[in-house]
């Protein structure tokens, strides 16, 4: 991997975040697609991220909060990048146009995966590749043990509109299992050529502590050394390494096991 990303995933403080976008930037460098989109682009961390690659000729980035993509436009300037808003059910690309679609923590809010699914394969090259991440229903108890108890003894969990308090159900419409994401690639005309579950172990309440608060404090206080988008930052940090620490022992490759994601590589057949 880059060494520029190397050190941005290192001190990235939350462990799941930093082990997804590591397992989208390794297939990324080993695929080395021209034509990638980045669906539900955000702020612009991967699209910011794919232009220190020389092999991209188009990074194309979509989202439809418009504060998130004023953001990401003043995160990215490079030449190759287009950023604009759109929705995932009418994304504004011919069929058959991307080499790579990146896919991370999006399907969980949709209405409508299938139908989302269905659209980026739409636009998706044959043999092209969507990487996927989702947020795993068979989560840690230590992630976020308030919706673990709730969903375990009363089969409910917080309101996801409470974001600071929903945890892991922060705006999701649902949380997937292993099967019901593998069922969801399956019917959608793509199969599955790399799986994995990242972060197993973590610290007691993790969630409320990196989102809850930590996000929170972040983005009102403007704690810039705590921001993965201020790539400027080269100074090594400890309380990174304190989150990561448990997942250091993650060496399980039981896909029933509990994590927090559920990471995958589709490929278009």
């Amino acid at each position: 991997m880059l060494k520029k990303l190397e050190h941005i995933l290192q001190n990235e403080i939350d462990p799941a975040f930093s082990k997804r976008s590591r397992f989208i930037f390794e297939e990324i460098e080993k695929r080395k697609p021209k034509i990638i989109l980045d669906i539900g682009c955000g702020r612009g961390f991967y699209i910011k991220s794919l232009s220190f690659y020389k092999f991209p000729k188009k990074i194309f980035g979509i989202d439809i909060n418009e504060k998130y993509l004023l953001e990401a436009k003043k995160n990215c300037q490079d030449k190759r990048i287009t950023i604009k808003k759109g929705s995932i059910y009418s994304l504004p690309y011919p069929n058959n146009y991307f080499d790579f679609i990146i896919c991370s923590e999006l399907l969980e809010h949709l209405n409508d995966d299938k139908r989302g699914l269905k659209e980026l394969n739409r636009v998706l090259k044959k043999n092209g590749t969507i990487a996927i991440t989702v947020p795993n229903y068979n989560f840690p108890f230590f992630w976020d043990p308030i919706n673990f108890m709730l969903m375990d003894f009363f089969g409910k969990h917080i309101n996801k509109n409470i974001w600071w308090l929903a945890g892991i159900w922060a705006d999701h419409e649902r949380l997937y299992s292993v099967s019901q994401i593998k069922k969801l690639i399956l019917i959608s005309n793509s199969k599955i050529v790399k799986f994995k579950n990242v972060i197993h172990n973590c610290l007691p309440f993790s969630h409320f502590l990196l989102y809850g608060i930590g996000k929170n404090l972040v983005e009102k206080f403007s704690l810039r050394k705590f921001d993965r988008f201020d790539f400027n930052n080269d100074k090594d940090m400890i309380l990174p390494y304190i989150f990561r620490f448990l997942s250091l022992k993650d060496k399980t490759k039981d896909v029933n096991k509990s994590s927090v994601n559920i990471c995958l590589i589709t490929k278009k057949v």
